[in-house]
Order: structure tokens, then C-alpha cells, then sequence
């Protein structure tokens, strides 16, 4: 049995997604072979270039910039590609852990450092305000301060 649908489109085909999806297939590869290659075209450009030169063009504040910019997006479009894989390898797992480990300890670190350089100077403010900051570090060295220079 056959089924014709007269004046109107199959209902099972014709939802949206198969008649549009074809036509943009086709453009977006029509684009994509038209779109001049830039990177192609720096590559090249930067691996004619003589030590000299490059020295110079490292020197240039907006060069650098430029680069430093697409260096950053390139490594950001590479990993968002592989992200899914790298995520599922045991040994970036490790060390992704062993970074966030670092950063977390460095952290806690420098929370404790600020804590102890507030309470040194709670500490100076209260107690030993009659003396500068550095011969109250002298002090709580062990140095012996100097009665004449005060």
C-alpha cells in the first residue's frame, strides 16, 4: 500500500529538520571553501622569516598582543575539542588532580601569610607602637636593639 499526499508534504519526512538541514550542509561547506586561509597564510609568512626579524617582531608591542591573543584562542578552540578525550585519560586525571591540589595548597598558603602579617601588625599596634616596624622586627628576631639610634 502506498501512501499520497496530495498538496501537502509527508508528515513523516517533512518536519523541518530534513528540508532544512540539507541546504545548510551544502552552504556551510560552500562557505568554508571560499573563507580565505589566514592562518595558512601567517604560517607561512612567519616561517620565511629570519631570526632577525622575528627578534624585531617580538619587540612589537601590538604583534605581541595580536599573538599572545591567538595563541590563547587556538589553545582554548583545541582543548574545547578534545576536552571530552583528555577528560577520560587517566593520566591527565592525575595531573589535572595533582594542579588542583597546588593551586588549593598555594591558596591556603597565602591566607595563612596575610593572617600572620595581620597579627604581626595587630600585634606592633598593640604592644610595641613606641618602636619602628623594623626594630620591632629586630626584636622579634632576637637582635638586640640599638638604644643609640633611637
Amino acid at each position: 500500500m502506498n501512501n499520497f499526499f496530495l498538496n501537502q508534504p509527508d508528515p513523516l519526512l517533512h518536519n523541518g529538520m530534513y528540508e532544512n538541514s540539507i541546504p545548510q550542509t551544502i552552504l556551510l561547506q560552500q562557505s568554508q571553501a571560499q573563507l580565505k586561509d589566514n592562518i595558512g597564510e601567517l604560517d607561512e609568512a612567519l616561517k620565511s622569516l629570519s631570526p632577525t626579524t622575528l627578534e624585531r617582531l617580538s619587540q612589537n608591542q601590538r604583534f605581541t598582543e595580536l599573538n599572545t591573543d591567538f595563541q590563547t584562542i587556538v589553545q582554548q578552540e583545541l582543548l574545547s575539542l578534545v576536552r571530552n578525550k583528555l577528560n577520560m585519560n587517566t593520566k591527565i586525571q592525575s595531573n589535572v588532580r595533582e594542579q588542583l591540589d597546588i593551586i588549593s595548597e598555594t591558596k591556603r598558603n597565602i591566607e595563612k601569610e596575610k593572617e600572620a602579617s595581620i597579627n604581626e601588625m595587630n600585634d606592633y599596634m598593640n604592644n610595641y607602637a613606641h618602636l619602628t616596624f623594623d626594630e620591632y622586627r629586630r626584636m622579634k628576631n632576637g637582635e638586640p636593639l640599638d638604644k643609640k639610634k633611637r
